[in-house]
């Protein structure tokens, strides 16, 4: 047997063998005679194990050396221990510092190769053997190598490798036919050789073609297949776009009191057909609907506010056309207050006639309330509920309540709120049970199956149900979808956000799978799916496999509940949704939705996706490399007004130290230093830490003295520049001269800032003094005052106070907390 070792294996077992020996290398020598009787073979070894017991065995016991170490081999003269044949006679400590020993061979050997090998139980059976020759690079008499002439080589078809098509390869066998048939000639297509070189050809040309999109595959530019498109642009940090489900707001009036399912649905038109789009109910939770929000009047006061402004945030309901009372009125604050959805203000009648003819259907707006409040009226002894909406909600248009026609009374009602509403999506519900072919159908499964069946018929009456067969693969289990398309949740086009499906999955007897865009990040045991659309819409849910993401058990059964439908189909104008089961919910007395629907999107095609995913890093980048990145990283946030970022050491690793201006105020509260630091962890580099800051707000104190003109009050001027170098908003709304918004890190404070917004102040007729100065040592380096007197005007270098670049001035000027900066006014002159 011809074993052949693995080099490195063999250094690896060598360099570890303890209490064991074996064969380094073996040195032939001959005696310069021309006939010499003996050869010394001077062996190497591992190490010394047994070296002295195989020399004491030899000398001290007289163990026959041919005993302790065996020759073999050899062709004319074999080795061996009968007498004449090759052996070891004598054994001798070697004479260099490496373990070695000495062997004395008789007689010397033929031309062949021989082995050696020790007897010694101390010798790994590995290194116990070792090959040598008696005279190394001569191998016969001669002293010439054998040659083994070869075999002369079948002639080898020619082949045209640059065949790639039909024509092509037709050509090439009707060549290789004449060669290969003496006296064949092509002759009509019909005959079975012809039609035979005509499939071979078409074979050919699918399997080439085939080759060729395959190779495109692999390369960005060239590929054409979306599942390939979306690899490639993952590896870019770009998501594709698989489009998306129109979702809008429904209202709905009730009769009594309804507990809304989560598998509620509605139609456009009144009754569902094959052209009508599904909508289903966006949420997973619970909504009950109440009669008492099905309308709400505005409270007029006796007819005395007849309209909202626009801008207004804030409103007075009442329940329509009676007056009522404090039980009411405080169930009312309760129901409002509890509400989990926005309330709907529209236009419900025409304001100039009271009638719905020529009412204008986009008048209408939601409003996310912020509290709710009951408040009396005592002249007519009626309450009613004050409610309050998000300020980013400010009524857009002015709003009509009361009609007043001539020759008529006051015709209330002509805006109403609505309190019931639901987010629906589109799409029509399916539910695909996916089986292992090779299962029996036991009564287990049959009842686990039919009790699947059962419960989607309950919850979607209008549902498609069908079975399918999986199929296990190496990349795990894969579900394809029978029914498409597959709809998509409303996420932001631009590549940063992962698409995430309508998939609810679960797997017989495990619960709770959860979609990912990939499984690279997920864990063994981590109940994880992810699903891939291709380009015709065909959609294929597949599982994990350790060491990524977990493996259904097998033969489990899938339960896949999803909706389909294509996002375009779902833009539906307002008014069109009216259908839902009234068999069902006979509650509902009217169902609406008041906007129309136009976040429905197609799938991103190919051609944008290779615009866009090369390009995409340029637009925003997901590694803070620099100090900047974290700077604009941080400044993305809508709280952060501006960022500055530093590199500090911990002793141990470096951290990043942002520190963060917050917009409209000087306080960092907790939960925005949170939210900055998740922000910033998805871009920061491995090794460094991020540590979030407030900023360093210096404070000053500034001494200001101005001359009034003659016709105005001191008093009233000072008022006047008080509010124009506050922090807040000065009375025509803008902006004080010490808000925290006007001012950034390390940005300076000018005299001459001081002395042009006192000169814009109307009654300012000259600035006499600024004197300026840090607070304290803390804010700064000196406690210098910096002194600018009129006459000196203009100065001959700038005077004013340096921060640093995470510094930020402040002057709050608040008698209660003086250690936030103040600024003292002085005003001479004027009106006496």
């Amino acid at each position: 047997m011809a074993e052949i070792l693995n080099d490195e294996e063999r250094r690896d077992r060598a360099r570890d063998l303890t209490g064991l020996n074996g064969f380094d290398l073996v040195f032939v020598e001959l005696d310069e005679a021309a006939t010499p009787p003996r050869a010394l073979l001077t062996a190497e070894f591992l190490n010394d194990v047994a070296l002295a017991g195989i020399l004491n065995a030899h000398g001290d016991g007289g163990v026959p050396a041919n005993q302790l170490f065996a020759i073999t081999g050899g062709r004319r003269r074999p080795g061996g221990p009968l007498p004449g044949q090759v052996q070891v006679t004598a054994i001798a400590a070697g004479p260099g510092p490496a373990p070695g020993l000495v062997l004395t061979v008789e007689p010397i050997g033929d031309y062949s190769t021989y082995t050696l090998t020790a007897l010694s139980p101390l010798f790994d059976p590995i290194f116990a053997r070792i090959g040598f020759k008696f005279r190394p690079g001569c191998f016969n008499l001669n002293c010439r190598p054998d040659r083994t002439a070869p075999d002369a080589p079948d002639a080898l078809p020619r082949i045209d490798y640059l065949a790639r098509d039909y024509h092509s390869f037709r050509h090439l066998l009707i060549a290789a036919m004449a060669e290969r048939v003496p006296g064949w000639q092509p002759t009509s297509e019909a005959d079975l050789d012809q039609v035979v070189i005509g499939l071979l050809a078409a074979a050919g040309d699918e399997l080439a073609d085939k080759q060729d999109r395959v190779a495109a595959e692999a390369f960005f530019p060239r590929a054409r297949k979306r599942l390939s498109l979306a690899r490639h642009a993952r590896l870019m940090d770009y998501h594709i776009h698989q489009g998306n489900q129109a979702t809008t707001w429904a209202a709905m009036e009730v009769s009594t009191d309804l507990e809304l399912p989560a598998s509620f649905a509605c139609w456009t038109g009144r009754t569902l057909t094959a052209a009508s789009q599904v909508f289903l109910n966006d949420t997973s939770a619970v909504r009950r609907m109440q009669p008492d929000l099905n309308r709400l009047e505005l409270y007029t006061w006796g007819n005395l506010v007849g309209a909202l402004e626009k801008g207004s945030t804030a409103a007075d309901v009442t329940l329509p056309g009676q007056s009522m009372t404090g039980a009411q009125a405080t169930d009312l604050r309760d129901l409002l207050r509890d509400l989990q959805t926005p309330l709907l203000l529209e236009e419900a009648l025409n304001p100039e006639t009271g009638r719905a003819a020529g009412r204008d259907p986009k008048q209408r707006q939601l409003l996310r309330l912020t509290g709710a409040e009951t408040r009396h009226d005592p002249v007519a002894d009626a309450w009613m509920v004050r409610i309050e909406w998000d300020s980013a909600d400010a009524l857009g248009t002015r709003f009509c309540f009361v009609a007043r026609c001539p020759g008529a009374d006051p015709e209330d009602g002509v805006s109403l709120f609505h309190g019931n509403l639901i987010q629906i999506a589109h799409g029509r519900p399916n539910l695909t049970l996916f089986t292992d072919p090779a299962r029996p159908l036991d009564a287990a499964l049959a009842a686990a199956l039919s009790a699947e069946r059962t419960a989607f018929t309950t919850d979607y009456p209008f549902g498609r149900i069908t079975e399918a067969a999986y199929r296990e693969s190496r990349w795990g289990r894969l579900c394809p979808l029978p029914e498409g398309p597959l709809a998509y949740r409303d996420t932001p086009p631009g590549g940063e956000t992962p698409p995430e499906s309508t998939l609810g999955v679960s797997v017989e007897g495990i619960p709770d799978w959860g979609e990912q865009i990939d499984l690279v990040q997920s864990r063994a045991d981590a109940n994880h799916f992810i699903v891939e659309t291709d380009e015709l819409g065909r959609s294929t849910i597949r599982f994990g496999r350790a060491p990524n993401g977990e493996a259904p058990p097998p033969g489990s059964y899938v339960a896949a509940r999803y909706q389909t439908g294509s996002g375009p189909d779902g833009n539906v104008g307002a008014g069109s949704i009216s259908g839902h089961d009234t068999g069902a919910f006979p509650q509902i007395t009217r169902l609406w939705n008041p906007f129309d629907v136009t976040n429905g999107r197609l799938p991103e095609t190919p051609e944008v996706i290779r615009r866009r995913a090369p390009e995409a890093y340029r637009a925003r980048q997901l590694r803070a490399v620099t100090l900047n990145d974290y700077k604009r990283r941080a400044e993305e946030l809508p709280f952060v007004q501006r960022a500055a970022a530093a590199y500090g050491w911990t002793g141990s690793w470096r951290t990043v130290r942002v520190t963060l201006d917050p917009r409209g105020t000087t306080e960092l509260s907790a939960a925005q230093r949170e939210t900055a630091a998740r922000h910033l962890d998805h871009v920061r580099l491995i090794g460094e830490d991020i540590e979030i800051r407030a900023p360093d707000f210096v404070p000053l104190d500034i001494r200001l003295v101005v001359c009034a003109a003659p016709r105005f009050w001191p008093e009233d001027l000072a008022a006047d520049l008080d509010e124009a170098f506050s922090e807040g908003y000065t009375s025509t709304g803008a902006r004080g001269f010490f808000h925290p918004d006007n001012w950034v890190f390390g940005q300076s404070l000018h005299a001459s800032q001081i002395i042009a917004r006192a000169l814009a102040v109307e009654g300012v007729d000259r600035v006499i003094k600024v004197g300026m100065r840090l607070w304290d040592q803390a804010g700064g380096p000196s406690l210098e005052t910096l002194v600018l007197e009129a006459d000196d005007l203009p100065p001959p270098t700038a005077l004013r106070i340096d921060v640093g670049a995470n510094q930020i001035i402040r002057v709050a000027n608040d008698p209660n907390a003086l250690e936030f900066g103040r600024m003292t006014i002085e005003v001479k002159g004027g009106r006496q």
